[in-house]
């Protein structure tokens, strides 16, 4: 809810009414800055009333997208993140086997390869990384969200736990002679990889519905309990890639090596799971919107993995149905970032726009429907802000066409990634968001 919503709204609509006399707001909205020398045909108005506030996002789905992440960081300005990933494994082949009481497990490895784009956000730090076994049935065809974690087994899997693991992400590991893609690769307990061979052989082995049904998956999660302010990241990581898999080295009875590979890859059910505590935030900006939905008038915030959206309301936009100023030439919403951002925190590649159903549910603007080239979004590291081009809804709104019941707005990446960023509200004292439109008038 925004609290202060009402209140704001009508200070507004009383200052258009007293600049008026008693005159409607629409009567002359816009009529002052007609210029008669206008030789374009157009005007441009960038002072419209724009109302914003931060609030929780909704969990977003998480499962069968093109990465995953895992790992923590205590952000300043947004408060502790975690993140872990579920999958399952997959037999590489069918009909393991045949059973041999004589193999043996020298070595059980979990490999993970980084994503090729933006494998890190945050600090490099080590980090203790635990894999717990996963105790429920997991389904391909189910669609798992941000806000859920796979019931686990206690004991963690990793050997010699707990154990820190530091992210290298620029070079690949040196294995048996062979340079390998950048992966993050945790020994597991070979407990773990002798009771796999004991089940050489038999019906777990024959097939993926069988063995899935013995063998459920795995979850990897950060233990984030020693981290200070500005310490961590966010490891994303590519299941997709032949190089993410869990390998187990063993011999039999005559000392033959040999390894077997349980591959993930899109057969797989896998997902990211988020934690978030805004309140826990040391720098006060955002507890206070959360708590005070009228803060957002200087700042409002956005982050993925279903993190924050920003709820961005125009009032009196409706108001110029029935006036001179009616059609729209553009109309452009101009956000920018609110002050400076930390390096290894960087907002957002792109923002979404939706407009509210009849329910509530977010729908495209048909701006957006019309193509990402249309509408915009895209972070101009130059302007350091996202513009919208979003003159069909505008339009739409005018004509009433589309209710006037606000944009929501949140980040592009909001499965994959756990960018965030503070944006400047409508009362931002430098740099502050607009919604500039421009109508034709002949």
């Amino acid at each position: 809810m925004f609290s202060g919503k009402a209140a704001i709204a009508a200070i507004f609509l009383s200052g258009l009414i007293l600049a008026g006399g008693c005159r409607k707001p629409e009567d002359d909205l816009g009529l002052a800055v007609l210029d008669p020398a206008d030789n374009l045909g157009t005007v441009r108005i960038d002072t419209n009333t724009v109302l914003t506030w931060p609030r929780a996002d909704e969990p977003v789905r998480t499962s069968a997208l093109s990465s995953n992440e895992v790992g923590s960081y205590v952000d300043d300005v947004f408060g502790p993140v975690t993140t872990g990933t579920a999958t399952q494994l997959r037999l590489s082949v069918n009909n393991i086997g045949p059973a041999d009481p004589s193999l043996v497990c020298d070595s059980l490895v979990l490999a993970l390869a980084y994503a090729t784009s933006d494998p890190l956000y945050g600090e490099p730090d080590p980090q203790v990384i635990r894999v717990h076994r996963i105790s429920e049935d997991l389904h391909l065809d189910s669609i798992y969200k941000s806000n859920y974690r796979p019931q686990i087994d206690l004991v963690d899997l990793v050997l010699g736990a707990p154990r820190l693991f530091t992210p290298i992400t620029g070079t690949g590991p040196v294995i048996g002679g062979d340079t390998l893609v950048p992966q993050l690769r945790i020994p597991l307990d070979p407990a773990l990889g002798n009771e796999l061979l004991a089940h050489w052989g038999q019906a777990d082995m024959a097939d993926n519905a069988s063995f899935l049904a013995w063998f459920k998956g795995l979850a990897v999660v950060p233990d984030s309990g020693t981290q200070a302010p500005l310490q961590g990241g966010i490891w994303r990581f590519n299941l997709l890639s032949g190089a993410t898999k869990m390998t187990l080295y063993y011999h039999d009875g005559n000392g033959t090596a040999s390894t077997f590979d349980f591959i993930i890859g899109s057969s797989s059910a896998r997902w990211t799971f988020a934690q978030f505590n805004h309140g826990a935030a040391f720098v006060p900006g955002l507890p206070q919107a959360l708590a005070d939905s009228t803060q957002g008038q200087t700042t409002t915030y956005v982050q993925s993995m279903g993190g924050l959206r920003s709820e961005i309301r125009f009032p009196f936009l409706g108001n110029y149905g029935g006036t001179p100023l009616q059609a729209l030439a553009k109309a452009e919403l101009i956000v920018p970032i609110a002050g400076e951002y930390h390096a290894t925190y960087l907002p957002p590649a792109q923002l979404f726009a939706f407009r509210k159903g009849d329910d509530g549910q977010d729908l495209l603007v048909p701006d957006q429907i019309a193509g990402e080239g249309v509408v915009g979004g895209i972070y101009d590291d130059q302007q350091r802000a996202y513009r919208f081009n979003l003159t069909r809804w505008a339009q739409g709104v005018i004509n009433g066409t589309y209710p006037n019941t606000g944009l929501s707005v949140v980040p592009g990446s909001n499965g994959v990634s756990v960018n965030r960023a503070a944006l400047a509200g409508p009362a931002h004292p430098e740099n502050p968001m607009k919604l500039v439109l421009t109508f034709t008038t002949y």
